[in-house]
């Protein structure tokens, strides 16, 4: 009995309780344990399959064509310069002409320009314009002057029927603001029983003014 009772049997059966104890793990009073795991290849790895049949994979391949390349290369002609033709038309004189076209229909003007020596040494040109006909009115005011005019004055009433009868002139001064009257006639009377009546000869005249009225 005291050959079982060792130090090196308690330990064992201790160790024996403690894996027990973890396995059940009544009420949770053990710790959990978190198993990581670490793949030791840090790349992914593919398996390789055996294949028996042949696949045809199309492969782009470059293949140098041959072409040809135009280069240019300029080659200096030497050509006969001849100095009197050249002075020639620098001096000579050449017209250039030229028609401007008006508008509205009123024409055109042709210019004639003489050049010589690259300048314009002579200008003229040729008109072919239009008349143009302006029509415009134009209000003239009348000059003033002494107006006369001749009429005739008659008055009647039931008494008399013909009260008076007679003619009469009017005249207008220059200044616009005068009219003068002159008239001479006969007035007639009937007496008191209408049978008889008696025609009075008479002369008058008047003077009217003009009135000027402010418009708003």
């Amino acid at each position: 009995m005291k050959k079982l009772l060792n130090i090196s049997n308690a330990i064992i059966l201790l160790l024996i309780v403690i894996s027990i104890i973890e396995f059940m793990n009544p009420k949770g009073i053990m710790p959990n344990r978190t198993t990581l795991k670490i793949d030791s290849i840090p790349y992914t790895i593919h398996d390789t399959i055996s294949v028996d049949s042949l696949v045809e994979v199309e492969v782009e391949v470059e293949v140098p064509v041959p072409y040809e390349v135009e280069k240019r290369v300029e080659v200096p002609v030497i050509q006969p310069v001849d100095t009197m033709e050249i002075l020639k038309v620098h001096f000579a004189k050449v017209q250039h002409k030229e028609v401007l076209t008006l508008p509205n229909n009123q024409g055109t003007v042709t210019l004639i320009d003489t050049i010589s020596k690259n300048s314009i040494v002579n200008r003229k040109f040729i008109a072919d314009v239009k008349r143009m006909i302006v029509k415009d009115t134009v209000y003239t005011q009348i000059p003033r002057k002494t107006e006369v005019y001749l009429g005739f004055d008659a008055k009647f009433d039931k008494p008399n029927v013909v009260n008076i009868i007679g003619l009469s002139m009017l005249f207008k001064n220059k200044d616009d603001n005068h009219l003068y009257k002159l008239g001479v006639g006969v007035t007639n009377r009937v007496d008191d029983q209408g049978t008889n009546g008696s025609l009075t000869p008479f002369i008058g005249g008047g003077v009217y003014w003009k009135l000027k009225f402010k418009r708003n």
